[in-house]
Formats: C-alpha cells, structure tokens, sequence
C-alpha cells in the first residue's frame, strides 16, 4: 500500500509520538512510585566503574525476574544498567522456546525480521538489513560468535550448540558493538569451561524422521586448565516434497563438535581457546513459484497447454527437475585471552578465525520441470581473521572507560557455473572480494551525580575493498576490477537518569555507518556496479524499569532514525540481453521512527511471562526507479531528469517516495508464557507457548502486494516433565502449531510470464526431547 496521503502520514508520526511520549510521561511517575521505601538509591562501583543498582546483587528469587548480565558494551553489567535498546535471552529459555538457531529469534524479539531463500540469509532489525545477495554487499545487521563477527550474510544462521546467552541490540551499533550495524547487532555467546565437573546429554525424536543428539561434557584437567567438549547431530526427512523427480528438500542432515580449554594459570590472567567444526549437508529449496507477481499475466505454471502438474503451496508440493543439492562446511577458532592488570584496569585479546565453504551444486533455475538451464556450481567461499583488543578502566569513582582497536581481513569468492541444454558454462562468473578494515573505537562514561550519567562514544572505520571478476558469456570472455575505500566516524551521545534503584531512563544519539562496495553478481556487460556507503542518525528515548519488588521488568524505547544513501536493491532488465540482474543502489533518504515496549512479569510462584510489541514506520524519502514488472508505466511527474549513477533514468521511472522498506512490517508482537508447577515431592511439571504475529511485509522496494506475506501469526508450545533437581526431563514440542503457510523471502519476476518465487517457512513439526544432566 502506498500512503501519498499526507494528513494520513501526519496522524501517524503524530499518533507514534504521542504513544511514545505519553507511555514515558506515565511509565517514568509510575516506576519512581515504585522505588525502594525503606532506602534511598546509592550507586554501586564495579570493577569497571560502571553503575549499578544494589538490588542487582541480589539473587532473583521464585517471584521475581531474572536480572539478566550483559556484555553488550565490553563489560559485563546488569541489563537494565545499559542506556541502549537490548534484548537479551538465556540459553535455557532458547532451549524452552525451541529457538535453534538465528532465525528463530523472531519468536522472542521485538523488531527483528528473517527469511531465507537457498543460502541467501536476509536478516533486518528496524527494517534495516542488506542489501545484495552476493559476497560484496554486507548486512546492516551484525552476528558476532563468541566476540567475533561474522564477515558475510550467508554466514549467520548459526544453529545454537551449548548457548549461555545471545544479545539482540537493536538500532546502530556504531561505537562497540558493530561494523557496519546501522540495523542492529546479534551477539551469541556459548558458555565456556568451567572448573566444575557436569555434563548433558540430550535425545530428540520427532516427525519427518527426525533424531537428534546433542550435549556437552566439561571437567577440570588440572588445578588452571579445564575442558568443554559440545556436541550436535541431528537428521531429519525434507518437509518439501519435489514430486517431479521423487526427492525431498529443507531436510536436515548437520554435524557440530566443539570443543574449549579454559587455562588461568592465575587469579587475574585467563585465556580461552575454542575450536568449532560443522558440516551442513542439508538441501533446501532454492526458491520456487509461489504465484503470479501481475494479477494480468500468468505465470509459466499457467500458460494453457503446459505439460506438468501445478505446484500445491497447501500439502507442500512442487515440480522441479534439478536435486538443489548443498554442502556446507565451517571451520571456527577463537581465543580469548583477559588479563586483569588490577582491581580498576583489565585488557581483554579476541582472536578469531573463521572458514567458510558452501558448494551448491545441481540447482534448478526455472523452478519448473522444463530442462531448459541449471546452476551446475554456485560456490560462497569465506575466509576471514579477526584481532580485537579491548581496554576497561574505572577511572576513580564516578567515571569508566572502554577503548578498542579492532581489525579484520576477509578474502570471499563466488564462481558461478550456468549451463544451457546443449550448452555447457553458457554463463561463468568468478568473482572475488578483498577486505581489510580497520577500527579504533573509545566510550566514557561519567557520573554527573548519583543519578545523572553521561556517555560520550565514538568510532572510526576504515574499510579497503577490492574486487575482481572473470566472466565469460557464451565463450565471450570478460573482465571487471575495482578498489575503493571507505572511512567514517561514528559518535554516539548518551544521558541517562537513574531517579531509583530499579529505574533508567536515557536519551540517545548515534550514528552508523555502513561501507559501500561492489555488486558481484551484476550485468558483466556493463561498468561495475559500485555503491556508496550508509550512513544513519539514530534519536532514542528510553526507559527501563523494575517494580513490584521486581515482579516485573519492562522497558519502552521511542525512535527515529534518518539514514542517508541507503542500499538497495533493485533488478535491471538489460534490453539487449532482455536478462534481469540485480543491482545494488543508494536511494537518496529514508525515515523509521517507531516505539518498542518489552516486560517480563512473575505474577505469582513458577509463572513467567514476557512480551513485545513494535510499531515500525519506515518509509522511503525522495527515491526514483524503473520497476522492470511494468517497463511501460508514465514517467512520474517528479522523476522526470532523475539520475543513477550520472545517466538519466530511462523513461517509466515511478516514485517512490513513502513506500515501506522491505521486512519492515508495520506491526508485530510476540508473547511466552511458562508455568511450572510441582506434581510430587520429587517432580515438576512445566507448560510453554510461545506466540509471535506481525502485520503485512514487502519484500521488495515497489511494494508489490503480490511480492509480500499478509499477517499471519506461529504458535510454538511444549509440555515437560522432570525432575525438581534438574537431572532429569522429558518434553513434548510443536513448532508452527497451527501449520501456517507463509512465505519467508521472495522476489517478483518480469516479462511475459512473470512470477513470484522465493521460499516458504518451514510447516507444523512436533517431535520428544529427553534431557539428562549430570
């Protein structure tokens, strides 16, 4: 839906403003009526010199929330200590939720949107995510491992093993915890060796055949060296039928190990080291044809005359003649190493290393049975080491500071092998990007008084790019090279209040930056496509709060956010060729402002409950395009002498201006209730749901309404019986109860027989876990 209506426009920036607003005014006399009566708010100095509340201290209770310890700012610090917009979720929770990897976060998290489509990884948090498909654009949206982040989109999707806790932080990351976050960052973080001796083990049975086994095994080697040893293996049938050639797809079939040495050979001096290996021989779909991109023109399912069955959205069953077959292989190794120079000052080094090879091989292009063109090899190859050091220090008693320098050098490379029937590498391209980036960052905080807290913060990034390309189409040889580089500086301002114990409230603003680069899967027959880098101004007002003797926490965040030259992309229909490829653009302007509201309550003994709730509006500023589904339309009145890249847009230019960001719905919530009760002197039983809805989302820039996924709403739940010292526990799970069809990532075709492809989310799955722990 466009909305050129102004008034409309104005009520709705006008309604979120009040919402936010008067929800602070109400909210702020609400928490300081609830402070402690029988104390007055003192600040408490840790390690780090950072504030926090002396409740904190204090062990949560059976009738009181969790308080949560975070180490999204580099220290690790009560969550509702940090003036930044952050959801955090335990392991255990994860566990209960079934959240088994990245994309399952949607189920927990307030504006955090995910899809996918084959390897191609589309995450976005506030409606900012990425921009290309290919190894030279990267998301705006940043997934860090254990410290370390992650080079390339169609990295993070990781599959949670032996997880202590992942961090969603929402809004740009510009100053610590983000390169290139001008979304958002997701940080996961695995639980490390221990000096204790423990051990889990768990079995997992459930429809489409699946068996899964995974654990972890920890003990102590010597008096300063422990060990951690975590496991995964799981298999199971594809849920999408490929009738056509009798095969199934979106199965699963992944191996983890990992395994940790934790070594202090002093109080004050320890070091980590991890190694992580995966195989991921899981086939998905590809993207198939899930209906017409033009009510008027049929798809090539429906031209008369056509020989093949239909596809059937509803039982999961479609026609191709290729396998889709996929080989992922990952190989990880960090070493963290801290050193606590003294009570105020600690240095911490993380290095990483990190490989990545995905082989996509035997892949359908037509998603039809018709043997016309296949993917013989479509290759991602990933290779990337990172260097961080990072300095905290409590300056005195009022002031503390976080200092970094950070480095990373990434090689990707990309070939691609297209045959035609009587035709073998009709299309060859082999690209390959070089990264190196560079980053020196610093944040202090001061105490004005006990309740006032200023934050200064800052960044600045260079990265240096360079791309190269072989291609040949049909025996025609070609060549494409290009280097740039891309710096900026990234501030963040931050004031936050503190009127009690259990009460923050904070005013931000930031920047971001993300750094332009080179479309690698573009139109070799032009210029190289090259894009500038994003930038964004985030204005934030929070508030976090505790009450009812900390029976509930909740915590409300209003913002807006202006970016500048964000990328998109957009297809461009060669009218040589009459061949369609991406391309990745700067649009001139675009606005988000919303208002988030989280809470998590303990009404009464063994009963949680949380919830979020988001409303998006995020729209595109004065932004000109040729959408290729309808070449012929009238240029718009204000396009006309619109420019890309220097040349004038062809004729058929529309505006675009108001139109929703792609993953950017306007509405969605998501709330979990469990309960647990004892039903002997020696068992417990626990109950979960976990339900998540969202309104209307666009995959693309024109807001084709044929190219989006309605409302629609999943329902996760599970039952669990065990024992009340935790050893023991068995649980029955159902993930999409309801079987909800809905699409997880398309695009829209063009041409005479233009169509809707993508992928679909996956279908209803219940299945039994047996836990042991010893």
């Amino acid at each position: 839906m466009k909305r050129n209506d102004l008034a409309h426009r104005v009520r709705l920036l006008l309604g979120a403003t009040a919402l936010a607003g008067g929800c602070l005014a109400a909210s702020v006399s609400w928490a300081q009526s609830q402070g402690p009566t029988t104390q007055p708010p003192r600040i408490k100095e840790t390690q780090t010199g950072s504030r926090q509340v002396t409740r904190a201290a204090n062990p949560a209770t059976d009738t009181q929330v969790e308080e949560l310890v975070v180490t999204a700012e580099k220290r690790a610090e009560g969550l509702q200590n940090v003036s930044n917009a952050i959801t955090a979720v335990s392991g255990a929770t994860l566990e209960r939720a079934s959240v088994v990897q990245v994309g399952d976060l949607t189920q927990l998290t307030p504006s955090l949107q995910f899809g996918t489509r084959s390897t191609n990884i589309f995450i976005a948090i506030r409606g900012i995510g990425q921009a290309g498909q290919d190894i030279g654009s990267q998301s705006g949206v940043t997934v860090s491992l254990d410290g370390v982040p992650l080079l390339n989109h169609f990295l993070m999707n990781p599959t949670f093993l032996d997880v202590e806790r992942v961090e969603v932080l929402r809004g740009p990351q510009g100053t610590i915890s983000g390169r290139n976050a001008t979304g958002g960052a997701i940080n996961v973080d695995s639980f490390g060796p221990t000096s204790g001796k423990d051990g889990d083990l768990e079995l997992t049975a459930g429809d489409y055949n699946r068996l899964g086994l995974k654990g972890y095994f920890n003990a102590p080697l010597t008096d300063q060296l422990s060990a951690r040893l975590s496991f995964n293996r799981e298999e199971a049938e594809g849920w999408l039928k490929n009738a056509y050639i009798g095969k199934r797809n979106d199965d699963t079939d992944i191996t983890e190990v990992r395994g940790q040495l934790l070594y202090k050979p002093t109080d004050n001096l320890s070091v980590r080291a991890l190694l992580d290996y995966t195989h991921d021989r899981s086939d998905p779909d590809f993207a198939q044809i899930l209906g017409r991109a033009d009510p008027t023109k049929p798809t090539v399912t429906q031209v008369p005359g056509y020989p093949y069955p239909q596809n059937n959205l509803k039982d999961l069953t479609f026609y191709f003649n290729e396998p889709n077959h996929r080989d992922v292989k990952d190989y990880r190794a960090a070493i963290i190493a801290k050193w606590d120079i003294n009570s105020d000052v600690s240095l911490t080094s993380t290095t990483g290393y990190i490989k990545h090879n995905i082989d996509l091989t035997d892949l359908d292009v037509d998603a039809t049975p018709v043997p016309s063109a296949r993917f013989d090899l479509i290759g991602l190859y990933a290779e990337q080491e990172t260097q961080e050091l990072t300095l905290a220090a409590n300056l005195g008693q009022r002031a503390d500071l976080v200092a970094g320098l950070f480095y990373m050098h990434g090689e990707s490379s990309e070939p691609l092998y297209l045959s035609l029937t009587g035709f073998k590498n009709y299309l060859v391209y082999l690209p390959q990007e070089m990264l190196n980036s560079y980053a020196g960052y610093a944040q202090f905080r001061y105490n004005l008084t006990d309740k006032l807290r200023l934050t200064l913060g800052g960044r600045y990034t260079t990265d240096v790019k360079s791309y190269d390309e072989a291609s040949s189409v049909a025996g025609t040889p070609g060549f494409h090279a290009d280097r740039g580089k891309f710096s900026a500086f990234t501030p963040r301002y931050v004031l936050d209040y503190a009127p009690n114990d259990d009460t923050l409230i904070y005013a931000s603003v930031a920047r971001g930056f993300k750094s332009g680069g080179f479309n690698t899967l573009g139109d070799v027959s032009m210029p190289v496509n090259r894009f500038d880098p994003e930038y964004v101004w985030n204005y934030e007002l929070g508030l976090k709060a505790m009450a009812f003797d900390r029976r509930l926490r909740m915590s409300l965040t209003g913002f807006y956010s202006d970016y500048t030259n964000l990328q998109q992309t957009i297809f461009i229909l060669n009218t040589a060729t009459q061949v369609r490829f991406p391309r990745v653009q700067n649009s001139s302007t675009a606005t988000i402002k919303g208002v988030e509201l989280e809470g998590e309550a303990t009404p009464v003994k063994g009963l949680r409950l949380t919830g979020a709730v988001t409303y998006l509006d995020a729209a595109f500023g004065f932004f000109c395009n040729n959408n290729p589904l309808y070449p012929n339309l009238p240029t718009s009145p204000s396009c006309v002498g619109a420019t890309r890249d220097g040349a004038a847009l062809p004729p058929g230019a529309v505006q675009l201006q108001n139109n929703l960001l792609p993953q950017a719905p306007h509405w969605q919530f998501n709330t979990s209730a469990q309960y647990t009760w004892p039903i002997s002197s020696s068992l417990e039983m626990t109950a979960r749901a976990d339900y998540k809805w969202q309104s209307r989302t666009y995959f693309d820039i024109y807001n084709n309404p044929l190219n989006s996924q309605g409302a629609y709403g999943l329902l996760n739940a599970s039952l669990g019986v065990g024992t009340q010292d935790k050893k023991w526990l068995a649980t029955a799970w159902i993930r999409n109860a309801t079987d909800e069809r809905y699409i997880s990532q398309a695009s829209a075709g063009s041409g005479a027989t233009p169509a809707i492809t993508g992928s679909l989310g996956i279908p209803r799955m219940f299945g039994v876990t047996l836990n042991r722990h010893f």
